[in-house]
């Protein structure tokens, strides 16, 4: 039998196995981040494995040492700060917007040149939350920066510990690296005109459910490229609303045997479920990375609140669309005005460079 086994191993398709190696490792690392949450009483507990995921999904191998650390650092810095300009100016909300419109600013500008992608997303991900939610939620006010710099942790380490366990590199087709923008200034400026108002309609409404819809706003827009297409858009804000109802589904089944154990039985098969989808990449793939990312950050937002808000899940979906729809909406309708007046002509000796 021992012999039998051995030869069935062999003679399974390499590139299946590492298809499998990726999705145990992205539903193991995302489930025990959500768990080790939820044990700890950690709130908001979808913040780690929403970065878990990113980090699962975006790395074919596990990072060194050196950029864990670094990225635990940028998070950490990152988060500090913005909560630090908060409490300077939280009295006048005026000078703390136009800071944090203007860091924002120089964020997108950077990754619209295509440099550091990953920690200017941290970036944007901080001073897009920490103001919000200092100002509208006081029990976040002082601790926020702790809760990111933790979750970030956790994402680094269940990242290792996912590798170290399913070790293969991801099969996941690689994406292309993110061109520099031919005008950087204009997109910097589209992201930050994207990002600041649902920001303000949060704050002046006094709304508390920012998190999550902050933070899938970012995600959205930090990748600006993948939007310039309709029907990638269009994909991305039909998976914001599927992943919505697929959280209500997911708490009211756990409302029939509640326990820490059906917990993680649940989170995990979410997971296995959207890294099969994950796992294939390009369009289809960012786009469940996407209902992934909807999926955990409104079921955390439901594990927080419990059956005292149950009946508001409606309204916490509908918002969550509203945020997405302007989003990708204002995407669509802003980046065709960069490619126009921005693409290059094309190298010398190409067609368009000749009739340039």
């Amino acid at each position: 039998m021992g012999n039998a086994l051995a030869r069935r191993r062999e003679a399974l398709d390499p590139a299946a196995t590492a298809r499998a190696h990726f999705v145990f490792r992205f539903a193991f690392g995302t489930t025990a981040s959500l768990i080790v949450c939820e044990f700890m009483g950690w709130q908001p507990s979808a913040l780690a494995p929403v970065l878990t995921g990113v980090l699962l999904a975006s790395l074919p191998v596990a990072p060194p040492l050196k950029v864990g650390v670094v990225l635990v650092v940028v998070m950490g810095l990152a988060a500090w700060s913005a909560f630090l300009l908060t409490a300077m100016f939280g009295q006048e909300p005026w000078i703390l917007f136009c800071i944090v419109g203007m860091v924002m600013f120089l964020a997108f500008a950077g990754l619209a040149s295509a440099k550091g992608q990953l920690p200017l997303t941290l970036v944007l991900i901080c001073f897009a939350v920490t103001p919000v939610v200092s100002l509208t939620v006081a029990q976040y006010a002082g601790v926020l920066p702790s809760l990111f710099t933790r979750a970030m942790a956790l994402a680094v380490l269940f990242t290792w510990i996912s590798f170290a366990i399913w070790p293969l590199a991801s099969p996941k087709p690689a994406d292309p690296p993110s061109p520099a923008l031919a005008n950087p200034v204009g997109a910097a400026a589209i992201g930050t005109a994207i990002v600041l108002p649902v920001m303000l309609v949060y704050l002046l409404f006094g709304l508390t459910d920012a998190i999550p819809v902050l933070l899938t706003t970012v995600l959205l827009v930090a990748k600006m490229e993948e939007e310039r297409g309709a029907m990638s858009g269009l994909a991305k804000l039909l998976g914001n609303f599927l992943g919505g109802f697929i959280a209500v589904a997911a708490f009211m089944l756990l409302k029939i045997a509640p326990s820490l154990a059906t917990l993680a039985l649940i989170v995990f098969i979410i997971g296995i479920l959207f890294g099969n989808e994950i796992v294939k990449g390009g369009g289809r793939g960012g786009a469940a990375l996407v209902t992934y990312n909807a999926t955990v950050v409104i079921f955390g937002l439901a594990l927080l609140k419990g059956d005292s808000n149950s009946g508001t899940w409606g309204a916490r979906v509908v918002q969550f669309a509203i945020a997405c729809t302007f989003a990708v909406g204002m995407m669509t309708l802003l980046m065709p005005l960069l490619r126009k007046k921005g693409s290059p002509t094309g190298p010398p000796g190409s067609p368009s460079s000749k009739l340039a």
